[in-house]
């Protein structure tokens, strides 16, 4: 995953689409694993505590409104999600600001 050059030290900035073999709310654990520098337990690190996966997934799947936005904090990182068809993902770690 590509840091822009646009973006923050402390940011990451990700594309997801439908085709991909994996669901939105992997490529957003993958951005935060990214940001944090860090692996994810998994099953510890609980994502519906702060936003719920399944309505994540279908807010952005391919016949989506356009120009869907979502913005929600989890584990010292703010995550960004926009776009429709594709999705940009931007996690900022708000833990180092």
């Amino acid at each position: 995953m590509a840091q822009n050059e646009h973006e923050p030290a402390n940011a990451v900035q990700a594309s997801y689409t439908p085709d991909q073999d994996r669901t939105l709310t992997e490529a957003v654990l993958d951005a935060i694993e990214d940001c944090k520098r860090d692996n994810l337990q998994r099953t510890d690190f609980v994502l519906y505590e702060d936003i719920d996966p399944d309505a994540l997934n279908s807010l952005f799947r391919h016949d989506a409104r356009p120009r869907t936005t979502v913005n929600f904090r989890t584990d010292g990182v703010e995550v960004e999600l926009w776009g429709d068809g594709g999705v940009e993902i931007r996690v900022t770690d708000r833990l180092t600001e």
